[in-house]
């Protein structure tokens, strides 16, 4: 159970993708700033454990709002896009709710993806990955930093956005069934293009040869 709550989090771009975000704005911040972003992060893990019952109670307290336990994830993407994309000077405002908000999240989404009714190992293989995915984009990150790796982090953080809100957009923006027809109105019936079900075309249904003139009737040729 250990390696399934590993792969949940390692092979769910939802999940991890916000992480190497935050790590990489960790990574650019100074010593004291990512030391409290860090802490923040373990804050929202712990809030999230502690509140997430009652998140998803609040979000399939019917049927309509069911689909929208998927959420955490799109948001994650939106607030690590936003802490990566804004210029230098805004990130320490953006930073600490960008921290809280991942590992919030992130507790709600182990429990959404836990199918060992509360085994403590998949917890604790969900959150080995989660911090190894910290350790290793924020170590890296700092390896690489130079003014060009700057700049595609922050092209990173605007994909990032899109991907938060074309998520987001797909699951609060309602689907049309197409499950039902609509039964055929009457004026349907009277258009000679129209072909009930079961009737074979006839003749008159097929559209003339393009070119042909208006004497030629198909119908009519031997």
């Amino acid at each position: 159970m250990l390696e399934r709550g590993a792969l949940s989090v390692a092979l769910s771009y939802e999940r991890a993708l916000p992480l190497v975000a935050l790590a990489c704005a960790l990574a650019f911040a100074p010593l004291r700033q990512a030391a409290l972003g860090a802490l923040l992060s373990v804050v929202g893990l712990w809030l999230g454990f502690l509140g997430r019952e009652w998140v998803i109670t609040a979000l399939v307290s019917s049927s309509s709002t069911a689909g929208r336990l998927g959420l955490p994830g799109p948001i994650s993407c939106l607030v690590t896009g936003l802490a990566l994309a804004v210029p230098e000077r805004c990130r320490p405002w953006l930073l600490p709710p960008a921290a809280i908000t991942v590992g919030a999240a992130f507790a709600i989404a182990i429990k959404l993806n836990d199918p060992s009714f509360h085994d403590p190992n998949f917890l604790r293989g969900a959150i080995a990955a989660g911090a190894w995915l910290l350790a290793a984009a924020g170590f890296t990150s700092h390896l690489c930093d130079r003014p060009w790796f700057r700049i595609a982090m922050r092209i990173f953080g605007s994909w990032l956005i899109a991907i938060g809100v074309m998520l987001g957009a797909s699951i609060l923006i309602p689907r049309a069934n197409v499950g039902t027809a609509l039964p055929p109105s009457p004026e349907m019936f009277n258009d000679p293009g129209y072909s009930r079900p079961g009737r074979r075309p006839t003749d008159a249904d097929r559209p003339p040869f393009p070119g042909a003139s208006p004497e030629f009737d198909p119908s009519r040729q031997p």
